[in-house]
């Protein structure tokens, strides 16, 4: 089950759960509602995840089905930095008080810096795109506001990026992971992302042997 900051946001995650773990393929549900978690007071954060467990079970229920991960996702909106692992821990220890298969994707800045780490899908993504060399092979959770990245430097030339072109650019991407690709710099919470996806995978696979 994945829930995110919009439904662009929660096509991109199953883009990448479906490369990551083939087994999730054609099983992911989304929960539409918005669940910001990463500024909240412990109260607060607590009261919301306790209703995110109760939509979570609900949707389980009315689906007839058991939930085996759930992933939920929130952009930090800030670059890289001590901030983002201690934000990501705390919500993570109170997320898996309610759904112990829950994990909390933290990503950083925003899903478009993940998109970054492969620039010649982004650059023929369509005609007059181009990923600039400052942009390739660095750390892309340290660029500040990569949807402006997206619209003021990728696509000037070209068809203006749109918040709706992410879940296409993450579906080329995959084509691209299939055929070896590996990402060009690094993201760490994309390295995170995809840890926890792969050891949750394993994890079904050893429960259904």
């Amino acid at each position: 089950m994945v829930a995110g900051e919009s439904a662009n946001d929660r096509e991109v995650l199953r883009c990448f759960l479906e490369a990551f773990c083939p087994q999730m393929q054609g099983r992911i549900v989304f929960l539409n509602d918005r669940f910001p978690l990463r500024e909240a007071t412990e109260a607060t954060l607590n009261g919301r995840i306790r209703r995110f467990a109760l939509l979570v079970r609900a949707r389980a229920e009315r689906e007839r089905a058991s939930v085996a991960a759930v992933f939920l996702h929130e952009d930090l909106d800030a670059v890289d930095s001590n901030r983002y692992e201690a934000i990501r821990e705390r919500v993570q220890r109170a997320l898996v008080r309610q759904l112990e298969n829950a994990h909390y994707v933290l990503a950083v800045w925003e899903i478009e810096a993940w998109l970054l780490l492969f620039p010649e899908v982004v650059t023929n993504f369509t005609s007059g795109w181009q990923v600039p060399t400052k942009r390739r092979g660095g750390d892309t959770g340290k660029f500040q506001d990569p949807k402006r990245i997206f619209k003021d430097e990728i696509s000037k030339s070209g068809t203006r990026y749109r918040e709706s072109d992410a879940p296409a650019i993450a579906s080329r991407v995959v084509v691209a992971l299939n055929q070896q690709a590996v990402p060009v710099g690094s993201n760490r919470s994309y390295e995170s992302f995809r840890t926890d996806v792969t050891s949750r995978c394993q994890e079904l696979n050893l429960s259904t042997q």
